[in-house]
């Protein structure tokens, strides 16, 4: 008989805050599991941060911090890769998103469209507005960031139509056109 896999790992915001630091992410997962990296950040720089479980792609979380130097004072959590982690969401219409959450079921997470930069640029393929919907108010004071790549197999045609800096609404055609997957999915805190 075949093993069912494990539920995904729920990252929930209620249990890290911006006092949230280095030390206490070692108190929770294990000195072994987590270890300072560069990350990548904007426009191809990187940043000095944190990675909890480094040699599990399927569980590796990337932190950046507001004090870099002391690895303090959380930034942000970010999902990329291969990780299962899924995002708690507020409400009832869908418990958690991830990297492998399709368009629609964010729709119906945040309980209603939402807005998205055109790609093939920088800052391309960011959710840019939750329009006021349930992902606008996630528990815990942080804020839900999702970063979309359009599907590698998607005409150049239908591409062209959503690139560029501009912004698309999460269920207009054109964009839909190109079934955009999340590429990167981060929960910050403010500064």
């Amino acid at each position: 008989m075949a093993q069912a896999s494990p539920p995904p790992q729920i990252l929930d915001c209620t249990e890290f805050s911006k006092k949230t630091d280095e030390a206490a992410l070692v108190k929770r997962f294990g000195r072994e599991n987590v270890v300072t990296a560069q990350l990548d950040g904007a426009e191809g720089e990187t940043v000095p941060g944190t990675v909890v479980y480094p040699k599990d792609p399927s569980r590796r979380l990337e932190v950046t911090w507001w004090d870099t130097a002391r690895r303090r004072g959380l930034s942000g959590i970010t999902l990329r890769g291969r990780s299962e982690w899924m995002v708690r969401t507020p409400g009832q219409a869908r418990e958690a998103v991830g990297l492998r959450t399709r368009l629609a079921e964010l729709e119906e997470a945040n309980e209603k469209p939402f807005r998205i930069s055109g790609f093939g640029w920088d800052y391309g393929g960011y959710a840019t507005s939750w329009k006021g919907g349930r992902l606008d108010h996630m528990a815990g004071g942080c804020s839900l960031s999702i970063r979309f790549d359009p599907d590698a197999k998607a005409p150049e045609k239908a591409l062209a139509k959503v690139s560029g800096d501009r912004e698309f609404g999460s269920s207009e055609p054109a964009l839909r056109a190109v079934k955009p997957v999340p590429s990167s999915v981060t929960v910050g805190w403010p500064e």
